[in-house]
């Protein structure tokens, strides 16, 4: 029983740090960006139990509300991660009547966030002027190997069933994001 805690927690503790490492490869800008090829079978958000930034409990139930919602995975030491903010908050509303939602999915030290890191979450997000909901990452969700990621940002298209259907990575300007949600909406409106 011991074993299996220790063998958990050294999973928990090397995927960290491979999330950390990741960070010294870099955030990519818009012109660094590009487009991966899906994980549907993830059960990342199909199987969801996290926290947003203030302690609400959240699951998977929040894709079922969208046809499409847009999880942008950040680090508030990536600078285009936090450059993008106010455009993804701006694109959150314009696309609410169209079913769409975007989240934000803070990836910083480990689970949760810890009081300094909430701190400097909510310090960037209110020079943001930012309302969009912010999700922090669960222990269950820090064992899935899709977010061990290449770079800050990555962001994933996830349909109402918690399924997936794209991924891209880097940061994008509006006239970028626009046209990458639209593609995907689209897409994913088909597939209904």
């Amino acid at each position: 029983m011991k074993r299996s805690k220790l063998v958990k927690k050294l999973t928990v503790v090397a995927l960290t740090m491979v999330a950390i490492a990741s960070l010294a490869v870099g955030c990519t800008s818009s012109k660094e960006g590009s487009t991966n090829t899906a994980n549907s079978n993830s059960k990342l958000f199909k199987e969801m139990k996290t926290e947003d930034i203030n302690g609400n409990k959240v699951d998977s139930s929040i894709f079922s509300k969208y046809k499409l919602t847009v999880v942008n995975v950040w680090n508030t030491g990536c600078t285009p991660c936090v450059g993008e903010i106010p455009t993804l908050d701006k694109l959150n509303k314009e696309y609410e009547k169209k079913g769409v939602s975007i989240k934000g999915l803070l990836l910083e030290s480990g689970v949760g966030l810890n009081d300094e890191e909430k701190k400097t979450v909510e310090d960037i997000l209110k020079k943001a002027k930012s309302t969009y909901q912010q999700l922090t990452v669960s222990e269950d969700m820090l064992q899935d190997k899709t977010l061990i990621l290449q770079s800050f940002p990555t962001t994933f298209f996830v349909d109402k069933d918690g399924n997936i259907v794209d991924s891209i990575e880097g940061s994008n300007d509006y006239d970028g994001w626009k046209a990458k949600i639209d593609e995907v909406l689209e897409k994913v409106m088909t597939n209904e």
